[in-house]
């Protein structure tokens, strides 16, 4: 909050924009660690016929739970951007321009300065089903309703004077992960150890890695476009599943028939939990992006 470096917010939905000084990446680092914002709101959302999805999103966002609070306390230059077709309403844009004690906000594609950098985090999940291929960020998008509003997700944000960072994000793994969290919920005396014959590859990365790869891609200005954010030790979903177990540790561990999870999380769980996604970081490594997570089991401890 009381930082001499430019930095820059940019609301609306889930999507914060700052720049940092590259020489200050470990405090940074920190500072997010520190000051995490819990967004203990949950988003329930039925699909019509058969499916109940249950998780904490940043949807809740736009609701304001927290993150205006600290916008009085900023003692920085800051602008203010919103997107051509923004979540917030005019009185939540006007309220939070109060807040930060401007004169006024700004529209990225008509503004004089528009950020040098945006950053949207999007999904692994643009890519479906590719069992028996090597995917990389050049590989087209894939079949399924997941791909279909990965692709929707990621055209919505086309700027001439702007570079435009699309963080392809892997399952994200660290001791308050949802994974996780179910997973020591409902696994501590039955576990699951697989789901199908669990010889499906499935893309995750550490929540530290998350971080970092983030400032890494702020410092490296030839990063452009979709960038998998995923480990550089791919495996399948029966070894994370594995990995995973030895935190939990449950007494028992049985696998799961991939027919039941059509049958509990519909459609949308089927193409989450069963898709075989060999995923490459080609881009994070190529950069010289180096890891600190190796397995699921170390993400968590």
């Amino acid at each position: 909050i009381n930082r001499v470096d430019n930095l820059l917010f940019a609301e609306g939905g889930s999507r914060i924009i700052f720049s940092i000084d590259q020489t200050k990446e470990e405090e940074w680092l920190n500072y997010l660690k520190t000051n995490q914002i819990n967004f203990q709101s949950s988003v329930y959302v039925k699909k019509k016929g058969y499916v109940y999805h249950f998780r904490n999103v940043l949807s809740q966002f736009n609701k304001n739970n927290g993150i205006k609070k600290i916008y009085k306390n900023v003692s920085v230059p800051v602008k203010l951007y919103y997107g051509s077709d923004d979540w917030a309403k005019e009185s939540d844009k006007l309220q939070t321009q109060n807040l930060l004690k401007l004169d006024k906000y700004e529209t990225i594609k008509k503004s004089n300065t528009p950020p040098k950098l945006i950053i949207s985090a999007s999904a692994t999940g643009f890519y479906g089903n590719r069992p028996n291929e090597i995917i990389g960020e050049k590989s087209p998008k894939g079949r399924g309703l997941i791909p279909d509003i990965a692709k929707e997700w990621e055209q919505n944000i086309k700027l001439n004077n702007t570079r435009v960072v699309y963080l392809r994000l892997g399952t994200v793994i660290d001791e308050n992960s949802d994974i996780y969290f179910y997973m020591k919920k409902y696994g501590r005396i039955i576990g699951v150890n697989k789901i199908g014959n669990g010889l499906n590859y499935f893309p995750w990365i550490s929540n530290l890695d998350v971080c970092r790869s983030i400032l890494h891609v702020i410092n490296k200005s030839e990063i452009s476009g979709p960038v998998n954010i995923v480990s550089n030790h791919p495996i399948y979903f029966k070894d994370f599943m594995e990995s995973i177990n030895k935190k939990i540790n449950p007494l028992v561990k049985l696998p799961l028939p991939a027919a039941t999870i059509n049958m509990i999380f519909g459609k949308l769980g089927e193409e989450i939990l069963l898709s075989n996604q060999r995923i490459l970081p080609t881009k994070l490594k190529e950069s010289g992006f180096t890891w600190l997570k190796t397995s699921p089991f170390g993400s968590i401890t």
